[in-house]
């Protein structure tokens, strides 16, 4: 007890404050004790930690506050940005469409249907996504954010699939159109069809003088121009026994023509011809009864009817 009154006697000690002036104020006086004056030390420290503690802490709320609105713009942005896309694929999907209605092609969603279940948000579902994202971005559950972007991408890669199906359609109908004989080879009147005839060389009706016409026989002038009638490759260009001179141009897709009796061959064997040019001029060489072009067209090994591939011209039965 007296240890304890020995360590505490100097606490009453008391200390006096001047505060002196330089002007003519009076001077002030003060008389404390040393145990206030250590009490007003220890309590100015205490409030000073809270100060700094409130405002460190208040600093923190102001600066997480401003991160969550710069966070809830850029994520109100990027549900914008998905929302456009989403449109974007919208008409895409319209054009995918319509295109092949146009083309005539299977719908890229009966193909899918056919071969695995699908589904996806409707228009209503989209702007649902879109109105939390932009008003409660943060309240929004991630798995459903990365649900709606795994079905964007989905979508994505089924559009572009769908595209590129379509340019190979069409580069495929493109290569079917130019390398398939098409329309007539030279102007003229037809004197013989496809078929079996009798020979309008031996000009007989016996049994015997039947004969199967592989082609079509269009007559006219002399040096009428005989055109390609597909894109292909000569083959053979030159004499060949009852044909006289004979153009055989190869096409893709199993079809060959045949260009026989002409009087003159502009091409050669090996060359690359195009619809349209100039591949010889009509005559009368080899077995023939007069100027005409002897025209044929082989698929797969086999003669076909030209009359197939020919449109209506004048002169034609």
């Amino acid at each position: 007890m007296r240890r304890l009154r020995g360590l505490l006697r100097p606490l009453g000690r008391h200390i006096t404050v001047l505060v002196v002036p330089h002007t003519s104020l009076p001077l002030l006086r003060g008389r404390f004790s040393l145990a206030f004056l250590l009490s007003s030390a220890a309590l100015w420290t205490c409030l000073t930690v809270w100060a700094g503690w409130t405002a460190a802490r208040q600093l923190d709320y102001w600066i997480t506050k401003a991160d969550n609105r710069v966070l809830r713009a850029k994520l109100a942005y990027m549900a914008s940005r998905i929302e456009e896309s989403r449109a974007d694929l919208d008409r895409a999907r319209e054009t995918d469409r319509q295109l092949r209605s146009l083309l005539g092609m299977r719908s890229r969603r009966a193909i899918i249907e056919t071969e695995e279940g699908m589904g996806g948000p409707q228009a209503a579902d989209r702007l649902g996504l879109l109105r939390r994202l932009t008003l409660d971005p943060l309240g929004m559950n991630p798995a459903e954010i990365r649900s709606h972007l795994s079905r964007l991408r989905q979508e994505s890669q089924r559009r572009l699939a769908s595209f590129q199906e379509i340019s190979w359609y069409i580069n495929h109908k493109r290569s079917v159109f130019r390398f398939t004989p098409l329309g007539w080879p030279a102007e003229g009147r037809v004197t013989s069809l496809f078929g079996y005839r009798f020979s309008p060389v031996t000009r007989t009706e016996e049994a015997d003088a039947n004969e199967f016409h592989s082609g079509v026989d269009i007559a006219n002038n002399a040096d009428t121009p005989i055109l390609a009638t597909a894109d292909g490759t000569v083959r053979h260009a030159g004499w060949s026994g009852g044909y006289g001179r004979m153009v055989l141009l190869d096409h893709e897709w199993g079809y060959s023509t045949l260009y026989g009796h002409t009087s003159k061959v502009l091409v050669r064997p090996g060359a690359g011809v195009r619809r349209g040019q100039i591949v010889a001029y009509m005559g009368t060489t080899g077995r023939s009864t007069g100027n005409h072009l002897h025209y044929e067209i082989w698929h797969h090994g086999k003669p076909v009817n030209p009359m197939r591939f020919a449109s209506p011209q004048r002169g034609a039965p």
